[in-house]
């Protein structure tokens, strides 16, 4: 497994993880508002650890080239 395979399975994983929240969130799942703004804090640190990861990906790309 390459280092651009695997930093593709942790960004999948996290997007899965995303979705989960945002069910949970749609289907009412939370039990109070701070268990509302823990998961939306957790949501936007996932979204961040995304964005790094396609940075990543992109800077690993140019370097291929």
């Amino acid at each position: 497994m390459t280092v651009m395979d695997l930093l593709k399975k942790i960004k999948s994983r996290l997007n899965e993880q995303k979705a989960t929240i945002a069910n949970n969130m749609i289907d009412g799942r939370m039990s109070d508002y701070e268990s509302y703004c823990k998961n939306v804090g957790i949501a936007e640190g996932l979204n961040q650890a995304v964005e790094i990861i396609d940075e990543t990906l992109t800077k690993l790309d140019k370097e291929d080239e």
